[in-house]
């Protein structure tokens, strides 16, 4: 049955693997993949019940390859997309996901940013005929098996707006929560974004931090870090990527925390019972 048709499970409030990966992963669990895509972002979140999002699609179609280590193969379907941002790195593999399954819902910002994948991208939307929901912060996507995402950012709804100079700082932040344990993805958000989110009054103190923009140098400031006391980071990157990512300024700062790495360790899996956190690594 098309998931689209029983997605009861979903409320928006605008307040206002690889063999041990699909075999091994233990039931009653949130799952959360950092996939390896290479130098760009890919996140796949199974819940308890088997309800499913993707955080940001990758620089290329290998998101796809990926998706299908992680899922049953007879899995056709994805309730939730989330574009952080539309930049390529990130937004690329989704055009290809849209093509491939059944997609019920996709959260983006809707800011103007005028490129040719990005215009790709809200035409595979259309295709799909996914319902498309407008990030701000205050929205609040409940499962119902007890997982919940907030939206964190941005503050207000800014589609159709031009996108600033730097895109990053209009990147989707959004908190995931399971029992105790909380996740937080940021996209490529900066010093910026990070310093919004320290002084919202939001609660930022999490267990485990997708580490904003591959690691680089102007993100997952002191100040940050300092906030969210993470217990374990996901860093998302490319082997040998020319921007030397994740910079080293950003792995001192991250010095006391373990560091999972798509590039030197493949594919992490993070699994939680809502108390217990497990990670588990392709190498």
């Amino acid at each position: 049955m098309n998931k689209r048709y029983y997605f009861f499970f979903l409320i928006f409030t605008a307040a206002s693997v690889w063999a041990f990966a699909v075999a091994g992963a233990p039931r009653d669990f949130l799952s959360v993949y950092a996939l390896d895509v290479g130098q760009g972002d890919a996140t796949f979140i199974e819940t308890p019940r088997r309800h499913q999002i993707l955080i940001d699609g990758g620089p290329d179609t290998r998101v796809v390859s990926e998706l299908a280590e992680v899922m049953s193969f007879w899995d056709r379907s994805i309730d939730l997309i989330v574009l952080t941002h539309p930049q390529e790195d990130h937004m690329f593999g989704f055009i290809e996901v849209l093509r491939r399954y059944d997609v019920a819902n996709v959260l983006m910002t809707g800011v103007n940013y005028h490129t040719r994948t990005y215009e790709e991208f809200k035409k595979a939307i259309e295709k799909e005929g996914a319902r498309v929901i407008l990030a701000r912060a205050g929205e609040k996507i409940k499962f119902d098996d007890g997982v919940e995402m907030d939206i964190l950012f941005p503050t207000n709804t800014i589609a159709g707006t031009d996108a600033p100079a730097d895109v990053n700082d209009t990147s989707v932040a959004s908190r995931l929560r399971f029992g105790e344990r909380t996740f937080l993805f940021m996209g490529d958000a900066g010093i910026q974004e990070e310093s919004a989110l320290v002084y919202s009054g939001e609660d930022i103190d999490i267990d485990v931090l997708k580490v904003n923009h591959h690691g680089s140098r102007t993100s997952t400031s002191l100040l940050f870090l300092e906030k969210t006391t993470p217990t374990l980071a996901l860093v998302s990157v490319g082997a040998k990527n020319k921007y030397g990512h994740p910079h080293q300024d950003t792995l001192t700062r991250l010095a006391e925390v373990p560091i999972y790495r798509t590039d030197t360790q493949g594919r992490v899996a993070v699994y939680t019972d809502g108390v217990h956190i497990s990670v588990a690594t392709e190498r």
